[in-house]
């Protein structure tokens, strides 16, 4: 088998423009061929846009190891290629590197047995998902409002706001004053509080009926101040989406949170995310994946076809953008706030390869100013 890494650079172009237009314009894909056979994987470049991080772990030991040794069964290899590299840590770069490979295998490995990868997970048993509309972070709460009237439009009806501390119960309050209770809103905090402050915060905003807060707590493995949390919040609590290990999703589940958010592009891909599903169906906890919200939809897909296969997932974090239709065939369709999983072979969507070259990667200082960060950084000059 050959493993290919390709470094682009999609543009996440929404109205009203994001803080994080840049941010999100970072993408790392994987091909995985085997004769003429092809599957795709990508990888949440996270940590504001260390790709070269992510792209080193593949092509410097997980590209050679599958090229040379017996690794076809993908069940088999996330677990394989962690045990590899547990000595670097078994979470953030390292399995988000061996996401977009994992995931790649999946694709390929149902193309050459002529099915999909839901099928290869236990089979459909829908063919539609409930998504979400999760808006990036704007710098203006008007165009909160504006991004929010959009998502109502194209038929959404839960939207995720991104704002930080300094303006995200003014949003919240801006919405319900002029666009009222008809969209259900979630909130994202990105890890800014203590508990001390995060139980304020869930106090105040429990009066605006929001469907749950994302991660409030830093840092976000802080599991004995979250347990505390969730206790006495009268807000449902979510997380997830910066964990890597069974045992810190069983944390997270054992502290009481109310949703779980394991990300297929994060974690190591599809088999561990059936595990974290698996694992969360046994506390009967809701799992609502993560999954970046920008312009590439490979992981969206990914998702879409597990979720086609697991009742447990609830709904799924999907973008507010458009994608480009020169790059991707038969990408998901969404209509009144669900996606219709794509059909055919694999993930059933085609990355037009020869199309990549268009979107080059733009080396770029990308810092997501999450959580307490906002004004802190101020460039010379």
């Amino acid at each position: 088998m050959k493993v290919e890494v390709f470094k682009l650079s999609i543009p996440f172009l929404i109205y009203p423009e994001s803080e994080w237009t840049d941010s999100w314009a970072v993408h790392l894909y994987v091909k995985v061929s085997k004769g003429d056979v092809v599957g795709w994987g990508e990888t949440l470049v996270a940590g504001s846009g260390i790709i070269g991080a992510y792209s080193s772990v593949i092509e410097e030991l997980i590209s050679p190891v599958i090229s040379k040794f017996n690794l076809e069964s993908p069940w088999d290899v996330e677990n394989i290629l962690e045990k590899l590299m547990f000595t670097a840590g078994t979470c953030g770069v390292v399995t988000g590197a061996i996401s977009s490979v994992e995931m790649a295998l999946w694709d390929l490995r149902a193309k050459e047995l002529g099915t999909s990868v839901a099928n290869l997970l236990g089979g459909k048993i829908r063919d539609q998902i409930p998504v979400y509309a999760s808006l990036p972070r704007y710098s203006r709460v008007q165009d909160v409002i504006e991004a929010t009237k959009k998502a109502l439009e194209k038929g959404f009806s839960v939207v995720k706001l991104h704002q930080p501390p300094g303006n995200v119960l003014e949003a919240v309050k801006e919405i319900r004053e002029r666009i009222g209770n008809e969209v259900k809103l979630a909130l994202d905090l990105n890890a800014p509080f203590d508990l001390k402050e995060a139980r304020v915060f869930v106090e105040k905003v429990n009066r605006y009926e929001i469907e749950w807060v994302e991660e409030p707590i830093w840092p976000p493995n802080d599991y004995y101040s979250l347990e505390k949390l969730c206790r006495i919040s009268p807000v449902p609590v979510a997380a997830g989406e910066n964990e890597y290990t069974l045992h810190g999703f069983r944390n997270l589940l054992e502290a009481g949170v109310s949703y779980l958010q394991p990300d297929v592009a994060k974690i190591g891909g599809v088999s561990k995310m059936m595990k974290v599903i698996d694992l969360a169906s046994s506390y009967n906890v809701r799992v609502a994946p993560h999954d970046r919200p920008d312009s590439s939809p490979l992981a969206s897909v990914h998702t879409l076809h597990i979720a086609s296969a697991r009742p447990e997932v609830q709904v799924v974090e999907y973008t507010l953008g458009e994608y480009p239709a020169d790059l991707f065939h038969d990408a998901p369709l969404v209509r009144g706030g669900k996606a219709t999983v794509p059909d055919g072979k694999g993930i059933g969507m085609t990355i037009k390869e020869e199309m990549i070259k268009n979107y080059p990667l733009t080396p770029s200082l990308r810092i997501l100013k999450f959580s307490d960060l906002e004004g802190k950084f101020k460039e010379n000059g």
